[in-house]
């Protein structure tokens, strides 16, 4: 759409564009003068959600986390207007109010307080209400709402036009982060003074309770989940434990690692001990055998001595007792006394060798008495060495069977261990993570310290009446969406609306066009522009008349529509006139039952009318038509014009469309182009000849769509035709 279209529109609609707006506006100013004062009250809470210091803060600046800010915030607001808030404060101030005894205006005003008495009654109060105990009042109403779906709470929750609705408290309440700081601003409105100050705090004490609770509960359920799972891991623990303390009490084990040092500490040095003792003893052998080879045949007879030999055996045993004494630490009293025992059958021993032997000197003339006393010597030290070896060889017996005992425990010991260090590791693991969600958890409930920095006041002054800006919007509103419904009107419209549109619809030239005289105001020049539309037609037909090689004395001329109501009639006794006024002489034909026959006095001009019979469909000439005809010169009219009833209503005459040298296609510009019409100009096509041409002709067109015609058509009355820049239209 261009701007000329734009403001012809503007222009015609001008006084609905201005009429009905003010309509609405006055409308408007009726319904507000009633309209209730507004009173506002707000608060301000400190959140600390950017700056605000918890136990998890560190000493160094930290970067603020701007999208982590703005989560919070939003979760915030979103408590704040949340259904189960809402119904928390309207439920504390139904209460509140509940429990006066008469109007306060800090509470609740005189009107409201008359408006809740007959809303609740006396009997349904005193059921409500705990005297002097809010808290139970409370407990009261909200139980009394939750019984049912139809009760006095429920509806007083519901009344969209009172205080306790919760969608009224949804539309009135305000709440919003104040620029990027750490604070959030409340705000509500209402027309009670007093509901508006009390709303305020209980919406306050009631979010900033949620928000907690909502915060901390985060944190509780894992808190609970840490403490069972650590509680499990501790029994876990305690019972590896227990296997293992049971383990080492079952197999006599204090400490399993230890105790095998121990074990292979004793054997390591018992063998050392053996290996030392069998170098003595084999040390000892070698000496005694020397010193018998020296006593020659006294040896033999000390070997077969009973007695010697009985002394020998019973210094032997006293000798393994005594080293089995010290290797096992029995007590130092057996000890000694076995040494003793010892001592005593080395000395009973040595003198009975001596009494035995009485030669002095051996066969080296050595004295006998040495060789004997070193022989003696050798074989108790070889007896003695003979016992700690059979010793120490009970002890490698006895490491063997302890190796044998300890070697399957190792692989026990090393799977309770494991499983005791598994367990342990899973029980610090849970105790470090519910430290961590207890530490998450007290910072949470520190960090979200909500604080009410800006307690609300009383609001002594309403605010300012939205009145004259509801007018001022309901008339530009209204103005607006009329104004593009009269554009939607103009875009969406199907109509012919000009010739240049009837020329793409019907494929025909335009003929000329006539103005739409009942969309013209008054002061309209329409005979003018009619005149000067006329003038255009007539041109038309002499171009066509002329341009034909078929010279006659007279010219028929037809008019034809599609559908009936298109101003044929009208149209085609202007066409005469005009010709008539020009100095031609027309006779027109028409069925229309309104035109009556005349005729000048100069006999130039004259109408007939004729009725539709029978013969119609097949009439070739106008006496077909009209029989009196042949009484009348035709020659003497330079134009026959003959108007064709439509041919919806009625058949077609062929041969008169097709004798005639013009047939004009009259089509109202206000109605569309349809299938029918494309179907009956099919028709119209067939019935005429090579000589017959014919045109559309424009009827009822609005004046703003003849520019192209005539020009422009300039309105001195109305400023808006002075933006439209065409051409002033020409006179002939």
């Amino acid at each position: 759409m261009t701007f000329i279209q734009f403001l012809r529109i503007f222009s015609r609609n001008l006084k609905w564009l201005i009429f009905f707006p003010l309509l609405v506006a006055v409308l408007v100013y009726f319904l507000t003068s009633k309209m209730p004062k507004e009173y506002q009250s707000g608060t301000s809470v400190y959140t600390g959600f950017a700056s605000g210091y918890g136990i998890t803060s560190g000493e160094e600046v930290q970067r603020v986390d701007y999208f982590a800010v703005n989560n919070a915030f939003d979760n915030l607001l979103a408590t704040v207007k949340a259904r189960q808030t809402l119904e928390d404060v309207a439920i504390n101030l139904l209460a509140q109010h509940l429990l006066l005894e008469m109007p306060d205006p800090l509470y609740l005003s005189p009107e409201s307080f008359e408006r809740l008495k007959n809303e609740v009654d006396e009997p349904t109060r005193a059921k409500l209400i705990v005297p002097g105990n809010f808290s139970a009042t409370v407990d009261r109403i909200t139980k009394e709402k939750n019984s049912s779906t139809d009760n006095v709470v429920v509806k007083l929750l519901s009344d969209p036009k009172g205080h306790y609705s919760l969608q009224t408290l949804f539309n009135n309440l305000t709440a919003e982060r104040k620029s990027t700081s750490d604070f959030l601003d409340i705000s509500f409105k209402s027309s009670d003074p007093g509901v508006c100050l009390n709303t305020v705090k209980f919406v306050s004490l009631v979010f900033i309770e949620k928000y907690k609770f909502l915060k901390t509960s985060e944190t509780v359920n894992v808190v609970k989940w840490f403490e069972a799972r650590l509680k499990d891991a501790a029994a876990e623990l305690n019972n590896s434990e227990n296997k293992l303390k049971d383990f080492g009490i079952r197999n006599k084990i204090i400490n399993y690692y230890e105790q095998a040092k121990a074990v292979a500490i004793e054997n390591e040095t018992n063998e050392t001990e053996y290996y030392k003792e069998l170098m003595t003893f084999e040390s000892h052998k070698k000496a005694i055998a020397r010193l018998e080879d020296q006593l020659e045949s006294r040896e033999i007879l000390l070997k077969n001595n009973s007695e010697l030999n009985r002394l020998r055996k019973q210094l032997a045993d006293a000798h393994e007792e005594y080293e089995r004494a010290k290797l096992y630490t029995n007590s130092e009293e057996k000890i000694a006394k076995l040494a003793a025992k010892v001592d005593a059958l080395k000395q009973e021993l040595k003198v009975w060798v001596l009494q035995y032997y009485s030669i002095n000197n051996t066969m080296e003339s050595v004295p006998s008495s040495v060789v004997l006393e070193n022989w003696l010597r050798e074989v108790i030290g070889a007896d003695a060495s003979e016992a700690r070896l059979q010793v120490y060889v009970d002890r490698r017996k006895e490491f063997d069977r302890k190796y044998n005992e300890f070697s399957p425990l190792n692989m026990q010991v090393g799977r309770l261990e494991r499983e005791i260090s598994v367990a342990e590791k899973q029980y610090l693991e849970i105790l470090h993570g519910l430290h961590l969600a207890k530490l998450r958890q007290q910072n949470i409930e520190m960090s979200n310290n909500l604080q009410v920095m800006d307690s609300p006041i009383f609001p002594t002054k309403p605010l300012p009446s939205r009145r004259l800006l509801l007018i001022i919007l309901s008339f530009l509103a209204s103005f607006f969406l009329l104004l593009i419904y009269f554009i939607a009107k103009e875009l969406l419209d199907g109509s012919i609306k000009n010739t240049t549109r009837a020329e793409e619809l019907t494929g025909l030239k335009t003929f000329s066009a006539l103005p739409n005289r009942g969309g013209l105001s008054s002061h309209s020049n329409i005979g003018k522009i009619e005149n000067t539309l006329l003038d255009y037609g007539v041109t038309n037909l002499k171009i066509e008349l002329e341009n034909s090689p078929e010279k006659t004395a007279n010219y028929l001329i037809t008019i034809i529509s599609s559908r009936e109501m298109e101003g044929k009639t009208y149209a085609a006794q202007k066409l005469a006139e005009k010709l008539y006024s020009l100095d031609y002489s027309v006779l027109f034909l028409s069925n229309d039952d309104a035109l009556e026959d005349a005729e000048t006095e100069d006999r130039r001009f004259r109408m007939m009318r004729y009725d539709i019979t029978s013969k119609f469909f097949n009439a070739k000439t106008e006496e077909n038509l009209l029989p009196e005809l042949s009484r009348v010169r035709k020659d003497a009219y330079n134009f026959i014009i003959v108007e064709i009833p439509a041919i919806s209503v009625n058949a077609l005459p062929n041969q008169l469309i097709k004798n005639s040298r013009l047939s004009l296609l009259v089509l109202d510009a206000r109605r569309g182009w349809t299938a029918s019409d494309d179907y009956i100009l099919k028709l119209f096509s067939k019935a005429s000849s090579s000589d017959n041409k014919i045109m559309t002709w424009l009827n009822h067109v609005e004046v703003e769509n003849l520019e192209n015609l005539v020009g422009s058509i300039p309105k001195s009355s109305k400023p808006v035709k002075k933006a439209l820049k065409h051409e002033v239209i020409e006179e002939a």
